[in-house]
């Protein structure tokens, strides 16, 4: 909001009104804002992506997904079979918690291709663990890619 010596001179008169007015028509504005960013969420929400039919182009339109990562969820795919659910993104490479947890309103699984493709749910590769220096805890399926200070910490999942 920008207040002009105009203003200021109402404003010394008792002109309160004025600024109120000018005040309340930016609120609106950043309140309209919000709402349609609201709105566009919620009505990509109720669109969400099947992960075993998405072809790379959809999946590079979800926020937070690159070629790279949209690459390796095909290949994971191509590999084990079908998702039989979202959090098993975890097990692609590139997806750890802090990523599922940003994508995951985007995606779902059809039920028809979980209930037909469940063999695969054997054959996936461990998760592992470690605690970084903060306590915090990161998962990982390819213990190489943990930094040397960690690897002490590092523990297989059961």
């Amino acid at each position: 909001m920008c207040i002009k010596s105009e203003d200021l001179k109402v404003f010394s008169k008792g002109g309160i009104p004025l600024l109120l007015k000018k005040f309340l028509s930016f609120k609106r504005k950043i309140l309209i804002i919000c709402i349609l960013f609201l709105l566009n969420s919620v009505v990509f929400a109720l669109n969400q992506l099947d992960l075993n039919t998405a072809s790379l182009e959809d999946l590079i339109k979800i926020p937070g997904i690159g070629k790279v990562i949209a690459k390796n969820i095909i290949e994971y795919r191509e590999k084990n079979g079908p998702f039989t659910s979202v959090d098993e993104l975890l097990k692609v490479k590139g997806i750890g918690i802090k990523k599922l947890n940003q994508i995951k309103p985007y995606f779902t699984v059809s039920n028809s291709t979980s209930q037909s493709f469940s063999v695969y749910s054997n054959t996936s590769s461990p998760i592992y663990l470690y605690k970084d220096e903060k306590g915090i805890l990161h998962y990982t399926q390819f213990p190489e890619s943990v930094p040397p200070k960690y690897r002490k910490s590092l523990r297989k999942v059961d």
